[in-house]
C-alpha cells in the first residue's frame, strides 16, 4: 500500500470558496426616513430571497464574537443595523443580508458559482443600497468583494507551500515556498488609483490544523473600490445598479488574475479556474 503524499485539495470539490461577500458603503448622512424606508425595502425583497429570519444588529455585539462584514470598514466602525438571514437546521450560517445606517453587505457560506452572486446583488443588495443612497450613484464610497477560499489537506502532515502557492507568484516570498510549517502571511496594496477612486487588495494565507487533526489552508481576499477621499466611485448622474454591477464584475475579475498569480497550477486546475488546464466554470 502506497503512502499518501501530503498534498491539498479544494474544499468543495470543484470550488474552494467557503465563504463569499459583497458589501456598499454610501457616504454623507443617512435620515431616520430614509433607513427606515431601506429596512422595509430589505425585509420585501429577503423574505422573497429566502431569509426568513430578522436580527437586530448591535455594533457592541461584535466584539463577542459575532462575524458581520462591513464594507470597508472594521467592526467597531459599524452602526446599529438589521441582519436578514437564512439558518440551517443544524444552527449554521447560510445566508445573510446586513444593512446599517450606511452599508449593505450580502454573505453567503452556500457559493456555488459567480452567476449566483450577480443575481443576489441585482436582486437584493443594490435595490437596497440604492434606496439608502437615494438612488444617488455619486453617494457611493466603497464596494467591496471578499472571498475565503479553503483547501484541506487528508494527510497529518503540512504539505508544503509550494504545493498551494505557485513557485514564481509575486505574493510569496522565495524563502516560505517549501516551508511545511503553520504560518501565516499578509500583504496589502493599491492599484488603479485614479481622480474618482482606488483599488484596495488585501490578502492573508493562513496555515493551520483544521478538523480532525489534519492541516488546512485558508486564502481571504479582499478587493475594494474606494472613493478618494471623501468623493466618489461614480459622477454625477450615473445610474445606480449598472455602476455597482460593473464595479463587482471588475472586482470579481481582479480576484480571479489574482487567484491565477497565487495558486499552483494544479490547484487553479482542480477549481476550473479560467486560463489552467480546467474547464473555466465562472
Amino acid at each position: 500500500m502506497g503512502i499518501l503524499m501530503a498534498s491539498y485539495r479544494p474544499v468543495s470539490g470543484a470550488h474552494a470558496i467557503e465563504q463569499a461577500v459583497v458589501g456598499v458603503r454610501i457616504s454623507g448622512a443617512t435620515t431616520d426616513a430614509v433607513y427606515s424606508t431601506a429596512v422595509v425595502k430589505a425585509a420585501e425583497l429577503a423574505a422573497k430571497s429566502g431569509l426568513p429570519g430578522r436580527v437586530q444588529l448591535d455594533p457592541l455585539s461584535l466584539l463577542f464574537g459575532r462575524q458581520v462584514i462591513s464594507p470597508g470598514y472594521s467592526a467597531a466602525e459599524m452602526t446599529p443595523g438589521t441582519v436578514f438571514q437564512r439558518v440551517e437546521p443544524d444552527g449554521s450560517m447560510a445566508e445573510e443580508l446586513t444593512l446599517e445606517r450606511n452599508a449593505v453587505t450580502f454573505r453567503t457560506h452556500r457559493y456555488k458559482r459567480w452567476a449566483d452572486m450577480v443575481a443576489h446583488i441585482t436582486t437584493i443588495l443594490s435595490p437596497v443600497a440604492s434606496v439608502l443612497a437615494e438612488n444617488n450613484a455619486a453617494r457611493v464610497s466603497v464596494v467591496e468583494l471578499r472571498c475565503v477560499d479553503r483547501f484541506v489537506s487528508d494527510t497529518e502532515s503540512i504539505p508544503p507551500l509550494s504545493d498551494l502557492v505557485r513557485q514564481d507568484s509575486p505574493y510569496v516570498t522565495g524563502d516560505m515556498i517549501d516551508r511545511e510549517t503553520f504560518l501565516h502571511l499578509h500583504s496589502g496594496w493599491i492599484d488603479d488609483q485614479s481622480d474618482l477612486g482606488r483599488t484596495l487588495y488585501n490578502l492573508n494565507i493562513e496555515i493551520g490544523m483544521g478538523e480532525h487533526a489534519r492541516p488546512n489552508a485558508t486564502i481571504l481576499q479582499v478587493i475594494s473600490k474606494q472613493s478618494s477621499g471623501k468623493g466618489s466611485l461614480f459622477a454625477d448622474g450615473a445610474d445606480f445598479e449598472s455602476s455597482v454591477m460593473s464595479t463587482f464584475q471588475d472586482l470579481h475579475l481582479a480576484d480571479k488574475a489574482l487567484l491565477s498569480k497565487l495558486l499552483s497550477d494544479r490547484l487553479q486546475a482542480d477549481i476550473n479556474l479560467p486560463g489552467s488546464t480546467g474547464l473555466g466554470v465562472t
